[in-house]
Order: C-alpha cells, then sequence, then structure tokens
C-alpha cells in the first residue's frame, strides 16, 4: 500500500473516532456538550473540525479586538482558505462570522446553529456577546 493510502486511511480512522467520540457525548447530552452535540449532529471531524476551531478562535481574537493566532501550516490552509481569511486583522460583525463559518460547515444556518452551540458550551461568551450573539 502507498504511504499516500495509509495517511488518507489514517486520517479516516482519525476522524471516525472523533465522530464517535461525538456522538457518544451527544448521546449523555447536556447543555454544556452543546459544542460536541452540534458537531456530531452535523458530522464535522478530522480536518473540518481542526478548520472550524482555528477559525472560531480567529473570529474570538477578533471579536475582542485582538490579533488572531496565525496558522503557518500549509497543508491546512490550502484545504481550508478560509482560516487565513479569518485570521486578517481587524474587527468582524456577526454576518462575516457566520459567513466565515459557513465555508466549512456548509450553510449559514448550520453556522449560526454551530457559533451559538460554541457559545453555550462556555467558549468564548464575551467575544460572542460582543458580535451580538446573546444567549436566549
Amino acid at each position: 500500500m502507498s504511504e499516500a493510502r495509509i495517511e488518507k486511511l489514517e486520517e479516516e480512522i482519525s476522524s471516525l473516532r472523533e465522530l464517535l467520540t461525538s456522538i457518544t457525548l451527544s448521546v449523555h447530552y447536556r447543555k454544556d456538550m452543546a459544542f460536541e452535540a452540534s458537531l456530531s449532529y452535523n458530522q464535522i471531524a478530522g480536518q473540518a473540525r481542526t478548520a472550524l476551531t482555528l477559525v472560531l478562535g480567529s473570529i474570538q481574537s477578533r471579536a475582542e479586538e485582538e490579533a488572531p493566532n496565525q496558522v503557518r501550516h500549509p497543508e491546512i490552509l490550502e484545504r481550508f482558505p478560509v482560516i487565513a481569511e479569518a485570521q486578517m486583522v481587524g474587527s468582524i460583525d456577526l454576518a462575516e462570522a457566520i459567513r466565515l463559518v459557513a465555508r466549512i460547515v456548509g450553510n449559514q444556518e448550520r453556522a449560526y446553529q454551530l457559533l451559538k452551540a460554541h457559545q453555550e458550551s462556555g467558549f468564548g461568551v464575551q467575544a460572542y456577546k460582543k458580535l451580538g450573539l446573546g444567549l436566549d
């Protein structure tokens, strides 16, 4: 088996493990696990989950008027160019945050729900409030 094929299979196994963990946690759903449940429901794992985490971190930094951490891994930046866009210095509003997340998760409704779930799980609460994403 070629190195590339082995690497691809290892990545798929890793993604499946993450998905299984998310599903297990969502079965025991608690309000503080809303983000894990949302990841599971939307089947986001592996590199897509990593990219989403990086984009969410950049959104939070920008909402707090801080410079986002810069990712310098060509492989993930090539596959998810939205990461570099999210890391741009400058303020951000809720519409842009939703648009950035939607580029990973597929549409704006899912993006909004993931942002809400991330906030409900206790991540970036103040940053999200600054974006106007209040908890109901």
